[in-house]
C-alpha cells in the first residue's frame, strides 16, 4: 500500500490495549485475617466468582483499517 509516494516495507499489525474492570470473590483458608491477607497478596486464593466488564479499547500501534 502506498500513501503520499511512500512504499510500505512490511505489513503493520494493529496492536491494541483492552481495559477491563474485574470483580472477583476469592476465598482464603487461614488461621486469622492477617495470615489470610498475606496469603492473598503473595499467593492468591480460590476464585469462586469473577465478573468482567470491558471498559475501553485503544489502538497503540498500527492503523485501524475500518476507519480509513
Amino acid at each position: 500500500m502506498t500513501k503520499d509516494n511512500v512504499t510500505q516495507i512490511k505489513e503493520e499489525k494493529k496492536t491494541q490495549c483492552f481495559s477491563y474492570e474485574v470483580t472477583m470473590l476469592v476465598h482464603i483458608i487461614a488461621d486469622n485475617e492477617k495470615v489470610a491477607k498475606t496469603q492473598l497478596d503473595e499467593k492468591g486464593g480460590i476464585v469462586t466468582k469473577r465478573d468482567v466488564k470491558l471498559l475501553n479499547t485503544a489502538i497503540l500501534y498500527g492503523e485501524d483499517k475500518d476507519k480509513e
